[in-house]
């Protein structure tokens, strides 16, 4: 069902959640299926895909209702799923908008020691990113069930940078409230560092009856909490953009991983990045001009086949974040060592090519967010990589690369974080040497 947008509305969330790109690569149906991703379903249209509309009027009972759809998978159609999540969002958004926070709280914003801090305004809409909180309610009840299954005693879940809606859990405790489900064994840890969002969190807790399964809610840097090691049976952390990039969920991931139990698990299980080469109209024009939404299962096969795959930049998991190579290059700034990848020999007039840093993010067992599924894995272009051409404005920062080079990735702990893109010697270099320069450069 395509869905009419209140455009001040559409804009707000789409500014507030997806980084804009630069305007050559923003065409008018892949925005608007940006948008469209992140905008709630008109209410006017909820009793149309919710036959039980009437019987969702608070928050606990829409949040069931929404779990239910998603744990029995009885969802259709992507727009039942939304329309269901819509419902809840705008109960909750009611709710946040009636308590006694005032203005400034609520749109503060800034760069932490970890990355950018969305204000607690620009976090009440990550509820709307359906597939995103479709795999992570899943991927969190299947690990809270194989926790209980290993030790059937008490199980401590840690939510950092969690929000003023906790949208990836809340839902799930409601569900597990009204089933009696793990009432003595479930205990969490809310963190947020912004005011606004903890007292939102605090009320929203009574608001849906699951204080009981409460431990803490604390207002705090993440990256300042200390618990006893192995202390932590679940830790569940989202806190990106598409790209891996801007916000601090590497550190905050880092920081954590010596809390979480050896049997324990962290949500989620593995981030996947890689590279990719495909020229920018193809990727993110051509190929959704005729599509309905934005999804992994709605991207062109053949325009996917054009691209050329460069190889794996970075997997996060819980032995990687220990393993991965730091360097310190002064009390300011820490660079993560990633992965080497070569650029294929191209012809010297070929088409321009743009870096794409393409994420897949496995939640849980089989729970996954592909390739455009969310906001937080669309492909994020490199538009400072320049390969085998020159921009023809003089930019600071800029990498000028050609077939046959290699590219060394580091990611930046500090600041906004993100990948680093820099050169090095490619194992194409003999080959190109060969051929000549004439052909390819």
């Amino acid at each position: 069902m395509q869905r009419e947008l209140n455009k001040k509305e559409a804009n707000k969330i789409f500014d507030a959640h997806v980084e804009q790109l630069d305007s050559k690569f923003q065409a008018g149906v892949l925005n608007q299926l940006l948008r469209e991703q992140l905008t709630p379903t008109p209410r006017s249209e909820i009793s149309q895909v919710n036959e039980k509309e009437n019987e969702v009027d608070n928050i606990p009972s829409a949040a069931v209702f929404a779990v239910e759809k998603i744990l029995n998978k009885t969802w259709s159609h992507r727009s039942e799923l939304h329309s269901s999540l819509s419902a809840l969002f705008y109960l909750q958004k009611e709710f946040y908008q009636n308590l006694n926070i005032d203005e400034e709280s609520r749109k503060l914003q800034y760069i932490s020691k970890s990355g950018l801090v969305l204000s607690s305004d620009n976090c009440i809409t990550t509820l709307l990113d359906d597939l995103r909180v479709n795999a992570y309610i899943r991927g969190i009840d299947q690990a809270i069930r194989a926790m209980f299954d290993k030790q059937k005693n008490i199980i401590h879940l840690v939510y950092p940078a969690c929000g003023p809606f906790a949208p990836l859990l809340f839902p799930l405790l409601a569900y597990y409230k009204q089933k009696s489900l793990f009432t003595s064994q479930l205990k969490v840890t809310l963190i947020d560092l912004q005011a606004a969002a903890v007292k939102t969190l605090e009320a929203l807790v009574l608001e849906m009856g699951v204080e009981e399964y409460i431990q803490d809610i604390l207002c705090q840097d993440a990256l300042t909490y200390q618990a006893p090691e192995s202390s932590i049976d679940i830790l569940v952390l989202e806190a990106m953009q598409h790209g891996f990039s801007r916000e601090g969920h590497f550190s905050i991931a880092k920081h954590f991983s010596s809390m979480v139990c050896e049997m324990g698990y962290m949500i989620p299980e593995k981030i996947c990045v890689s590279a990719v080469l495909n020229r920018a109209q193809r990727e993110y024009v051509d190929q959704w001009k005729d599509a309905d939404e934005l999804s992994q299962q709605n991207m062109d096969l053949s325009i996917q086949a054009e691209r050329a795959h460069l190889g794996e930049i970075l997997s996060l998991t819980r032995q990687s974040l220990k393993d991965l190579p730091e360097r310190a290059l002064d009390e300011n700034t820490t660079l993560i060592e990633c992965g080497k990848v070569n650029i294929p020999l191209m012809p010297k007039n070929g088409d321009e090519q743009t870096l794409l840093l393409c994420t897949q993010i496995q939640v849980f067992n089989d729970e996954y967010i592909r390739e455009y599924d969310s906001g937080i894995s669309h492909p994020l272009p490199d538009q400072q990589v320049c390969i085998n051409f020159v921009p023809k404005d003089d930019r600071p920062g800029d990498l000028l690369l050609k077939s046959g080079d290699g590219i060394q990735f580091f990611y930046r702990l500090n600041g906004l974080p993100g990948f680093l893109a820099t050169w090095c010697e490619g194992e194409n270099s003999a080959t190109l040497k060969l051929k000549g320069a004439a052909v390819y450069d």
